[in-house]
Order: structure tokens, then C-alpha cells, then sequence
């Protein structure tokens, strides 16, 4: 997995966030590419990355691309990066 794709997620991850007043680090963040391909990461209270477990098929992550937040808090969010790379959120 590429850092231009682990930015790209933060990017959309921190976007989101900012957003979203009621979610709160500490977060877990779970991705899911269509190809099978996952990233389960936490982020702590400072805003740091915690790598809790990635599996990735031919170390590419295919679109669409699922990712799901849960905060501390309980909440929880779901994002599509869609195929044509529009980010779509669903609650």
C-alpha cells in the first residue's frame, strides 16, 4: 500500500471530522476495498495513526472503497469512495 493512498484516506478522514462535530478521537476506522483489501487503524487523542491490522490483495485497495468510523462516543459513520472518486456518506 502506497503513502499517496494513506494520505488520501487521512485527507478524507480528517475532512470528514472536521464536519462532523459529535465524533471525537480516539476513532477506529475500518476500510474495505472492493477487491477485499482491509485496513482497521485507530486514530488517538493527539491525532495519531495506530495500525491495528491490514490486509492487502496485491497490495492495491480497488474501488469502491468502504470506510467506516466509530468514536469513542459510539458513534458511528460510513463513507463510499466511489468508483468514479466522488466520497458519498451515509449515516
Amino acid at each position: 500500500m502506497n503513502e499517496g493512498f494513506e494520505q488520501l484516506l487521512a485527507t478524507i478522514i480528517e475532512q470528514f471530522l472536521h464536519e462532523q462535530h459529535d465524533m471525537h478521537p480516539p476513532l477506529v476506522v475500518c476500510t474495505v476495498g472492493d477487491n477485499g483489501s482491509v485496513l482497521v487503524t485507530g486514530f488517538n487523542k493527539g491525532a495519531e495513526l495506530v495500525l491495528l491490522t491490514k490486509h492487502c490483495e496485491n497490495d492495491v485497495f480497488t474501488l469502491p472503497i468502504k470506510i467506516t468510523m466509530v468514536s469513542h462516543n459510539n458513534i458511528a459513520a460510513r463513507l463510499v469512495i466511489e468508483c468514479n472518486g466522488n466520497v458519498t456518506r451515509l449515516h
